[in-house]
């Protein structure tokens, strides 16, 4: 009997090679297919622009911006993530609630202006999305450096003499005393921000691993 199966078999064998060998041809052109088809429709994805048919990269479109600013702007995102995490230490959140009466706040002065919010960040290339986050980093610097910050009646008065241009010829100290003192508030918290941010900083493990 296993003489009669042992062509069977050996039939079978050849016949399982073929198959495989066209199921990993298959998969080749599949794997092609959908390479191609990712390349058509993100080319976005890896093609920035072409120059009569030459393409510019996006990787190396990139790399200029990392040379052009981006180790600012990563600097920028290890203060964003330093405030952040300094924040949930503290137990420090703001509200949704408190995001949006800021950005109706901004809103309502952009209307004043003549336009609106949505155009403004467009052309600045912005996203609500991001107002938001700055907006939100802004208040909680402002929640933890704001204890240490205290205004007195003298500042405030020399402030409004030496701004008088700024206020308006019809202006008064008691008519223009709380934006004065915001005005002041805001340049004392200026003035302390980058010494915190440098404490947190030297207090942070850092590890860079870009080179610009």
């Amino acid at each position: 009997m296993a003489f009669f199966k042992m062509p069977f078999i050996i039939k079978s064998m050849v016949e399982n090679k073929g198959n495989e060998k066209i199921k990993k041809i298959f998969i080749v052109l599949l794997i092609c297919l959908i390479f191609l088809f990712l390349i058509f429709n993100f080319k976005h994805l890896f093609i920035a622009a072409l120059v009569n048919n030459k393409p510019i990269t996006r990787y190396a479109l990139d790399r200029e911006l990392e040379k052009q600013g981006g180790k600012q702007l990563l600097e920028n995102l290890i203060a964003e993530s330093l405030i952040l995490q300094e924040a949930e230490r503290q137990g420090l959140k703001i509200s949704d609630e408190r995001l949006k009466e800021e950005i109706g706040e901004i809103e309502g002065q952009v209307k004043l202006q003549g336009s609106d919010l949505d155009t403004l960040l467009e052309v600045q290339g912005q996203t609500r999305q991001a107002l938001e986050k700055q907006i939100k980093i802004q208040l909680i610097v402002e929640e933890i450096l704001g204890k240490e910050v205290s205004i007195t009646d003298e500042e405030i008065r020399n402030y409004f003499e030496e701004n008088k241009d700024y206020f308006g010829e019809d202006a008064t100290l008691e008519g223009v005393k709380e934006q004065a003192r915001e005005d002041l508030r805001q340049t004392k918290l200026g003035e302390g921000f980058q010494s915190w941010l440098e404490e947190l900083k030297q207090k942070a493990k850092i590890h860079y691993f870009l080179k610009f």
